[in-house]
């Protein structure tokens, strides 16, 4: 759990200031104001930037926190400014680093991970991270980086995969 999940979320959210700092680089030469991009959705129904990072993070610090059995650290909610979303980004990475892998070493496959909704509920750690916390986290994480994309942002995938550790083969 501790390689599949923490690490790969700790690298993505990674990942993911690195493609904002493009973003405000792009910002700085466009001459418009970074925090732009804060409140900007896809579509009218769907959550703005701010919110998209700030559960992208939730997600991460949840699983881990909760497959470790640990109660989740609990961060608020009130990021305003492109600078507020890239500290909540350093903040989370710094609490997953905290984990090691012999948080995990109780956590099996059908160790049931409690959920707050629905009341009463919980999944089994495989699905707790196939089904639910991992296509959660790089939905949000995706659709941060479309809203920088779609933005004139100069990103690409190969911003949003970061550096891969390549070896002679």
């Amino acid at each position: 759990m501790y390689y599949l999940l923490v690490r790969q979320f700790a690298l993505t959210l990674k990942n993911l200031d690195a493609v904002m700092a493009k973003a405000e680089r792009y910002a700085e030469t466009r001459k418009f104001d970074i925090n732009n991009f804060c409140t900007q959705r896809l579509f009218p129904d769907m959550l703005p930037f701010a919110a998209q990072v700030r559960i992208a993070c939730d997600q991460a610090k949840n699983a881990a926190a909760n497959l470790a059995g640990k109660p989740p650290q609990a961060f608020e909610d009130n990021e305003v400014t492109f600078a507020d979303l890239r500290g909540r980004i350093a903040k989370c990475v710094a609490y997953l680093d905290t984990f090691t892998e012999a948080d995990f070493a109780n956590t099996k496959a059908d160790t049931v991970i409690k959920m707050p909704r629905p009341a009463g509920k919980g999944l089994r750690a495989n699905d707790y991270v196939l089904s639910r916390q991992m296509p959660n986290f790089f939905f949000h994480v995706t659709t941060a980086y479309d809203i920088l994309r779609h933005g004139g942002a100069d990103i690409g995938k190969s911003d949003y995969l970061g550096p891969l550790p390549f070896v002679d083969a």
